[in-house]
């Protein structure tokens, strides 16, 4: 019976340890994970993705330099200073095909999964905008996290994942749940470790390894069987070796996958000692009462031993239900004090775990657990205020946010999602995730809102009054620099006014004295008309004697024409007889020669007979061409000559239409002198108006300046208005 009791208390004991422990560790690493690095790592991504560069290389499709850009980001402060272990970037076109990858390369995207590529490419543009993260596992079953971002911010031309280590983020979580904490691959190789103590690290690097820890489960499911049949076989163990409960934990990745395999133990060696010493003892009084008989036995039983056992069964009853306050029976120092030693150890574990539970009641964030057939569980206090009603009394739609929404929640595909949603309270923050076992079975849904009207009405408000100031400032501007524009033609117009006005007065005036000089002018014209009148008669009679004469100069040039002709004849006649007269001094020299020394005499005369032929035909040759000279200039002569005769025939004419025209001009000249004596009398009147046009242009001016000052000064102001828009919405995005 006590062997029984003894064996049942621990395994249970050790089955409670395993089961909270599935639960507890999913919560934390979907706390730590899920929530809490998502929102460290997505300000510092969003920077990345909107680096100039980076959107630059997506622009002009260089996928080279888009390898180098993702390179560069291994050297961001960040991930320098250790804020950020980046493991691979990847670069993808809006229908997220891959285009570069850095070059760590990992090998392997949360893109690889189909319906995560499906679920990124059918976004609407919307929640295209929005960075999305999700929990994955290489093919080698590293855990990692994926952030998918719109490269470009508002105007995405592509999207870029940014996978991280998050391991780093658990750092502690051994400590917190009071055990050794480890993350292994496929290979079974530990990626991340996190130890109840320094001392306990060190100590288990020094100690060789026992059986009774068991290399963990392929199947999370097994993990409470196994671990109580492990606790069974420990239980036969020597006393003074190291005992540890193990178990596997299949953590999940939101979607209904496994992100990671992950193990716990702790070390129950007292627990175990503790054990084996109540069991022995049992034995010993066992014996005893054999020995002493059987009343004797049974009352010791009943005062010392059994009814301490129950009112630990009670306690441990109580701890499972949650009582972390539960009052222990008072034992002495014996076995089964140890036993109760033991029993408050697990009280402190399960305190532990209601810590985590009053820690989700107490957060102001609203929380409801939602069951796998759709019943409401669980309401926070902070839910229950909301809603102003119980898990019992309220049930449905509890939320109001239609069925379309409902439909979303209830498919476990869809989990995790978050979003904002208009409801008629107002706008809510919704986060709904996956609640697990151990084994990996849908529990429920935990749905966590918080209510974001005055965030959201808020951000519209300042979003409306952004967009209408900037519209203002636009607008101011366009007007003042279309104000500015009018000022200056304005300015310039008055300006030029002033000028031609004063230019008008000079001309006004030099046009009254010009008047006067007129008037005089003409009085002296008509006396120069009539002297022209004089000379043009004079004029007539020259140009009658300059033809005459024009005309005997041409039968003077006719004759000279007909002399040079002649002459031209007997250059002829000289050119002929030189010819013959080089032949016969030719045919003399030849004769001369058949003379023989009779003949030498005759031919030198021969020779110089022929010497002159020559002399008189070069001669000829040259009176020739002088000759020809002078008939040509003789030509030119009698042309121009002839043309002077034309020359004064046309000046005749031409001074008769003269002689003609000074008696029209004469005319006309009296009434010039009429119209000069009206001119003169109206001039007076267009200098006063003139001058009242430039004291008005002078003052037109004097306020097109005050108006140019005053765009100027609006035109700034608008400037300004512009610049502080811009800066306050530059904060607004930042925060």
């Amino acid at each position: 019976m006590l062997l029984w009791t003894g064996d049942t208390y621990r395994n249970f004991a050790i089955e409670t340890l395993n089961n909270s422990v599935s639960g507890t560790v999913n919560f934390f690493v979907g706390s730590r994970i899920a929530t809490d690095y998502a929102d460290k790592i997505t300000p510092i991504a969003n920077e990345w993705s909107r680096l100039g560069s980076l959107v630059k290389s997506y622009q002009e499709n260089d996928q080279t330099r888009m390898k180098a850009e993702l390179d560069i980001l291994s050297n961001a402060r960040e991930v320098v200073q250790g804020d950020v272990n980046l493991l691979d970037a990847v670069a993808y076109d809006q229908e997220f095909n891959q285009l570069a990858t850095s070059e760590a390369n990992l090998g392997a995207s949360v893109t690889d999964n189909p319906e995560v590529k499906a679920f990124l490419a059918n976004r609407e543009k919307a929640e295209a905008r929005k960075p999305a993260s999700f929990m994955w596992a290489t093919p080698d079953g590293r855990p990692v996290f994926s952030l998918i971002l719109p490269v470009g911010g508002f105007r995405a031309v592509g999207f870029l994942e940014v996978i991280t280590d998050p391991l780093p983020q658990l750092e502690g979580i051994g400590k917190v749940l009071g055990g050794n904490f480890q993350i292994l691959d496929n290979s079974g190789t530990v990626l991340f470790e996190s130890l109840e103590s320094p001392e306990m690290a060190q100590a288990e690097a020094q100690a060789p390894p026992t059986e009774d820890a068991p290399a963990p489960a392929d199947d999370a499911g097994d993990a409470a069987p196994e671990a109580a049949n492990e606790a069974s076989d420990m239980a036969t163990a020597e006393s003074g070796e190291t005992h540890r409960a193990a178990v596997s934990v299949t953590i999940d990745d939101g979607r209904g996958g496994v992100w990671a395999e992950a193990r716990f133990d702790r070390d129950i060696s007292d627990f175990y000692e503790q054990t084996n010493s109540l069991r022995l003892l049992s034995i010993e009084i066992l014996v005893g009462v054999l020995l002493a008989g059987w009343i004797v036995g049974w009352i010791l039983l009943r005062t010392t031993v059994l009814r301490n056992l129950r009112a630990f069964a009670r306690a441990m009853t109580s701890i499972s239900n949650g009582d972390t306050n539960v009052n222990l029976p008072d034992v002495g120092n014996d076995e089964i004090g140890e036993m109760k030693k033991a029993l408050i150890a697990l009280r402190e574990s399960v305190r532990q775990a209601m810590i985590l539970q009053n820690m989700v009641e107490n957060t102001p964030t609203m929380t409801a657990m939602i069951l796998a057939d759709g019943k409401l569980s669980y309401l926070n206090a902070s839910a229950q205020d909301y809603l102003g009603g119980t898990p019992q009394t309220v049930s449905g739609d509890f939320l109001n946010l239609g069925s379309e929404f409902q439909a979303k929640l209830a498919n476990p595909n869809n989990l995790p999602f978050s979003e904002i949603i208009q409801t008629e309270r107002g706008y809510l923050d919704i986060l709904a995730a996956p609640v697990r076992d151990k084994d990996n079975v849908l529990l429920g849904t935990m749905l966590a809102w918080n209510d974001v009207t005055e965030r959201e009405e808020s951000k519209i408000a300042v979003t409306e009054m952004m967009a209408e100031v900037a519209r203002v400032a636009q607008s101011v501007t366009e007007q003042s620099e279309g104000l500015l524009s009018l000022a200056n033609e304005l300015t310039s117009q008055s300006e030029n006014t002033v000028q031609q006005s004063g230019s008008a007065l000079d001309v006004s005036r030099e046009a009254a004295s010009n008047t006067r000089n007129v008037a005089t002018a003409v009085e002296e014209l008509s006396s120069s008309i009539a002297e022209i009148n004089r000379q043009a008669t004079e004029a007539s009679d020259v140009t009658g004697r300059a033809r005459e004469e024009a005309e005997e100069s041409q039968r003077n040039i006719g004759s000279l024409e007909k002399a040079s002709s002649e002459i031209g004849s007997i250059i002829d006649l000289i050119n002929d007889i030189a010819h013959r007269t080089k032949l016969l001094s030719l045919n003399a020299t030849i004769e001369a020669e058949r003379a023989g020394e009779l003949g030498k005499g005759f031919a030198v005369v021969a020779n110089e007979v022929k010497s002159l032929a020559d002399q008189t035909a070069s001669a000829t040759g040259q009176i020739g061409d002088l000759t020809a000279a002078i008939q040509q200039e003789v030509q030119k002569a009698a042309h121009s000559i002839s043309t002077v005769g034309e020359v004064i025939h046309q000046v005749n004419d031409i001074q008769s239409t003269i002689t003609q025209s000074v008696d029209e001009q004469r005319r006309a000249t009296g009434e010039i002198s009429e119209n000069v004596q009206r001119i003169a009398a109206g001039a007076g009147s267009m200098d006063e108006m003139i001058t009242f046009v430039n004291d008005g242009a002078q003052g037109t001016g004097r306020n097109a300046h005050d108006l140019n000052t005053a765009s100027h000064n609006l035109s700034e102001v608008a400037r300004n208005l512009s610049e502080k828009m811009r800066e306050f919405s530059e904060r607004m995005k930042l925060t």
